[in-house]
């Protein structure tokens, strides 16, 4: 079908909630959506409206598509991740699961527990994780064969038990020797430890074991204490985080304009038991958010008793009606810290991603962080110099990929006017500024994501101010000094100031920033100085104004080369004769 034709066809779609499927030419499923009303939504994909360049591209190879009627949008939110489940449509947002980070994954073979690494999950196997390093995959593993005494063969039946049975290392399931009881305590038990229930277990351990030495049973007191530091050991891998059993998942972003990172950090009892990461070659949305959330927990076979998000949005409702109330923003500090943390490892995964592991641009990501403004690419700072109102200037430093680039850097001459201050001529720099990008001009050319001014409120005020009336949307920041002229603290439209000696990389970032930015705009201070006082000099000249004076210095641009002139050279500039070129090399003869 031709676009128009889709359109009419979504246009007499009813006002219900439903679910509807996209198909290509081929018959192939791309993608599956829900809608609260199916007609608007679905006509909105074949209107002459902007979309996203994904929603473009999957637009293009629409060739017709069908709609599931729902009672409610809860069912059509049910309905969608099913079909979605089913059908693993191209454009719908993808998981790593095949080639991301392995499970652990627990099963039985004729009762007997079996611990294996998996990339996917097999039906009938309880899947823990996913875990971030292959090698604590490995070791966990191994350390849970030890302990529990599993076979390590292929578990093909034997008549008589191998050489591990003999050495206590196996418990001779291949051979007919293990105890049905005891592997099925033994499964129970490696599923309690990868949900990280370790201290329970331990203690359980700790009781068997002194009661096996109370009754002279030294074998079986030694093999729990070989179990008991095992377990230790693996406790150690999966890292305890919290005093608390707390069973949750913790969700963090980081947006990179044209990428983003979602990253998930899961404790169960206190203990991470996995970490997962996932880049999209897209901007980061809410839409995007709650699509990975519904792909997730559509497979999960580990959920959480909450799920901790950056924030609420408005679909938290409804899903929280199909997961039962879990989503919800973090409160207490711990809990703060630890979604604050995926937010860490979100910008961390990007980095690496991206190959930005270097110093500056480790900074350049905490000061993102810190600042709360995700795209810091390209930034731009502002600082005034002026001594008694005379002279003043505006420099301006362009910072790419936390980089200075000097070829972008800029120098404003600002008029003087009574009665104005620094937050009028910040402003007029910013004003001319926006000008010539509006001109055209490729040297003003992009726009930056961030203005950073060197000032308090006011500055950002004023900045702000001519934004406005220039039809631009920035983002402006301010940074402040204390008393001994160090930066202090990152200052905000709101009034609100962040202390930046906390949090060291953003602390040495914002200071090389001002540091800079200040000696751009006094050096260009102190030379306008010194060259207005070259100038005052030639105007002592008998027959020297202030005209004369100014096209002497730039023509000669240095008071050493007017003084070495011949009269014939300084009656090349206009408005001197050769009798005043004569008297200008006399002058200088004679002072």
């Amino acid at each position: 079908m031709t676009h128009a034709e889709l359109l009419k066809k979504a246009t007499e779609l009813p006002e219900s909630p439903g679910v509807y499927t996209m198909y290509d030419a081929s018959g192939d499923v791309i993608y599956v959506g829900k809608a609260i009303k199916l007609n608007n939504r679905v006509s909105s994909y074949f209107r002459n409206i902007p979309h996203e360049p994904k929603v473009e591209r999957m637009i293009e190879h629409v060739d017709h598509f069908s709609v599931i009627l729902c009672a409610n949008e809860l069912d059509a939110l049910i309905t969608e991740c099913s079909l979605i489940k089913l059908h693993n449509p191209f454009y719908n947002i993808k998981l790593k699961d095949g080639h991301g980070y392995p499970f652990i994954c627990v099963s039985t073979v004729d009762g007997c527990p079996r611990v294996k690494s998996e990339y996917t999950r097999p039906s009938g196997a309880r899947c823990f994780g996913p875990y971030a390093y292959l090698q604590n995959v490995s070791l966990i593993i191994g350390l849970l064969n030890s302990a529990y005494r599993l076979p390590s063969c292929n578990y093909k039946p034997r008549s008589k038990p191998c050489l591990e049975y003999d050495m206590g290392r196996c418990n001779g399931f291949c051979a007919g020797k293990a105890d049905p009881e005891e592997m099925r305590h033994a499964y129970e038990s490696i599923c309690a430890v990868l949900e990280g229930k370790t201290d329970a277990i331990e203690e359980e351990l700790t009781r068997e074991m002194e009661a096996a030495a109370e009754r002279l049973d030294f074998e079986e007191a030694a093999l729990l204490r070989d179990r008991r530091k095992a377990l230790g050991m693996i406790s150690k891998k999966q890292r305890p985080v919290l005093s608390q059993n707390r069973h949750a998942d913790y969700f963090g972003y980081r947006d990179g304009g044209d990428k983003c990172s979602i990253f998930l950090l899961r404790l169960r009892n206190g203990y991470v038991v996995g970490e997962r990461s996932d880049l999209f070659d897209e901007p980061f949305t809410p839409d995007l958010l709650r699509q990975y959330l519904e792909r997730f927990y559509t497979e999960d076979t580990l959920p959480p008793g909450k799920i901790y998000l950056p924030q609420e949005y408005e679909w938290t409702p409804l899903l929280n009606q199909w997961l039962k109330g879990k989503i919800t923003v973090p409160v207490y500090e711990q809990d703060v810290r630890l979604r604050t943390l995926a937010d860490r490892n979100a910008g961390e995964r990007m980095l690496q991603y991206e190959g930005k592991t270097a110093r500056i641009q480790r900074q350049l990501n905490a000061f993102a962080e810190f600042s709360g403004v995700r795209k810091v690419d390209l930034i731009e700072v502002y600082d005034v110099s002026q001594t008694a109102g005379s002279d003043v200037v505006c420099g301006s430093i362009s910072v790419s990929e936390g980089i200075p680039d000097r070829k972008r850097y800029k120098k404003y001459r600002i008029r003087q006017v009574l009665g104005r201050g620094d937050t009028d001529y910040m402003k007029e720099a910013v004003q001319r500024r926006i000008a010539r990008y509006k001109e055209g001009d490729a040297g003003f050319t992009p726009l930056p994501d961030l203005i950073l001014c060197d000032g308090a409120l006011a500055q950002i005020h004023a900045v702000e101010q001519v934004l406005r009336e220039e039809g631009v949307s920035l983002p402006v920041l301010g940074l402040k000094k204390d008393s001994r002229h160090r930066t202090k603290s990152l200052v905000f439209p709101d009034g609100t100031e962040k202390p930046l000696a906390p949090v060291p990389e953003v602390f040495s970032f914002c200071g090389r920033l001002q540091e800079e930015v200040h000696r751009v705009a006094i050096s260009y201070h102190k030379n306008l100085r010194q060259k207005a006082m070259q100038q005052s000099q030639l105007e002592a000249i008998p027959g020297v104004g202030r005209a004369k004076a100014k096209a002497l210095f730039l023509h000669f641009k240095s008071i050493d080369k007017i003084r070495k002139a011949t009269p014939e050279d300084l009656t090349a500039v206009k408005g001197i004769s050769l009798p005043l070129a004569e008297g200008i090399a006399k002058w200088f003869e004679e002072n």
